[in-house]
């Protein structure tokens, strides 16, 4: 397990029900690079899993500001990129 993984696993340690939930990432390669957070899954079916928990990954990483966006990512195959803040809809409005 990298760093990044080991960083978003303590941050929900006191939820058992998370650490179910967060499986899939067991099976990933996590990295920052040029303000983003790469995730290299294994295949896209994978990739789905890990797209399902995004909104669990962005808490911890946004937290410690620890980049501006996430990219989700098939070796060779897809790739697909998220913001790491969500703005509200008020925010748009203004």
């Amino acid at each position: 397990m990298d760093r990044l993984q080991q960083l978003i696993f303590s941050f929900y340690r006191e939820d058992p029900r998370m650490e179910g939930l967060l499986e899939p990432l067991r099976d990933c390669r996590i990295r920052r690079s040029w303000g983003s957070i790469r995730i290299e899954c294994m295949d896209a079916a994978h990739l789905e899993q890990v797209s399902a928990l995004l909104m669990h990954l962005r808490l911890p990483l946004a937290a410690l500001d620890l980049g501006r966006q996430i990219v989700l990512r098939v070796p060779g195959s897809v790739q697909r990129t998220y913001p790491m803040h969500v703005p509200f809809r008020s925010d748009q409005l203004a």
